[in-house]
């Protein structure tokens, strides 16, 4: 009677355990969802796996069981990651992969003749304005148009002997001149081998020259052609809107834009492409200082300084529009390419005040 009273009670006590093990697993998951809200059922189920706990056997108590299942649950728990008390977190990283960073600024290319051409390139367009100035005042419409091709033809040497194209690195540029394949030949060992990888290099070398001229003559072309088809007609616009006659002297008016763009915009499409963050740089004159940016924006500010003398009542020959502007557009070009590209301005921004600063020392 007393063994049976004895298995009665035992039996109960299982099950008391048993049910007992349930609710401390059922209280571990629903103390888990209540911390963790926000991940994916997939990270739970991957990271704190809840099982039911096995049948008992008499060697192993079934409150050992449920002990073991709860402290395992709760370890689990703690070691799971918590990123609710940084909410923006998730946010800043996508923003931050988003941002595109500046593009550096332009240097000239490391050769001689570049080093070189770059800076006699401001003085020989100032030459060229100076000795056909004269003619300039005489007949502003002839000249213009006559001088154009030589201006163009000035610029197009210009990018492609001193700046790198768009999309190039440095490391390209010197191997595109380099020999295609740099081991030697092994028909050089022979009497003869001598002569025959002479005739070969030259050969390569030769085609090498041509590739390198050609990867930069397409460039300036296309280049030239968009600042004809493109940045003109924009400049046009805005003679226009800063005061230009708009019935009147219209052909002035487009060979004005037209000069304004070779020097300004020529280098820039074929030095930066069709990059938008660089243009809305551009527009933003937020660009860092270069030999490219600086020359664009020496062209924009002389013009606007050379409009100065139109109004004034001195009755000369030389203030009739555009005469002033195109000459402060050529000072302004040679003046800003020099200047940027001098160690105190090389790099360095137009920094405007913020609205943000504005708005913090009003707080403060």
């Amino acid at each position: 009677m007393d063994n049976l009273s004895n298995n009665n009670l035992g039996s109960d006590a299982q099950v008391i355990l048993f049910l007992r093990g349930k609710a401390a697993n059922l209280f571990c998951l629903g103390d888990r969802e209540t911390r963790h809200q926000g991940h994916s059922a997939n990270h739970y189920r991957a990271v704190i796996p809840i099982e039911d706990p096995p049948i008992s056997t008499p060697n192993q108590p079934r409150a050992a069981q449920g002990l073991f299942s709860t402290e395992s649950c709760l370890l689990n728990t703690a070691m799971a990651p918590d990123n609710s008390s940084t909410p923006g977190a998730s946010s800043l990283t996508p923003q931050a992969s988003d941002e595109k960073p500046s593009a550096p600024p332009v240097n000239i290319l490391p050769s001689l003749i570049a080093r070189i051409y770059s800076i006699a390139h401001p003085a020989l367009l100032l030459a060229l304005g100076a000795t056909r100035f004269q003619a300039v005042v005489a007949d502003p419409t002839k000249e213009l148009l006559s001088t154009l091709p030589w201006l163009t033809l000035v610029q197009i040497f210009y990018v492609i002997v001193c700046l790198p194209p768009a999309g190039s690195t440095p490391s390209t540029e010197t191997s595109a001149s380099a020999p295609a394949d740099g081991k030697s030949s092994p028909r050089s060992s022979g009497p003869g081998g001598a002569v025959r990888h002479g005739k070969h290099g030259k050969r390569k070398q030769h085609a090498n020259s041509w590739a390198c001229i050609w990867s930069r003559l397409l460039p300036a072309l296309l280049s030239l052609s968009l600042t004809f088809a493109l940045a003109t007609p924009v400049l046009t616009v805005l003679l226009v809107l800063f005061g230009a006659p708009l019935t009147t002297h219209n052909s002035e008016t487009v060979l004005c834009a037209a000069h304004m763009a070779v020097l300004s915009a020529t280098a820039l499409i074929y030095a930066h492409g069709l990059d938008r963050a660089v243009w809305n740089e551009v527009w933003g004159i937020a660009r860092p200082a270069d030999a490219v940016w600086g020359s664009a924006l020496g062209t924009g500010l002389g013009a606007w300084f050379g409009a100065i003398p139109i109004p004034l009542d001195w009755d000369r020959p030389w203030q009739a529009f555009p005469i002033t502007i195109l000459v402060g557009a050529y000072i302004g070009y040679a003046v800003g390419s020099l200047l940027a590209r001098t160690p105190l301005v090389y790099g360095k921004r137009v920094k405007f005040t913020s609205e943000v600063s504005e708005t913090e020392k009003k707080t403060n």
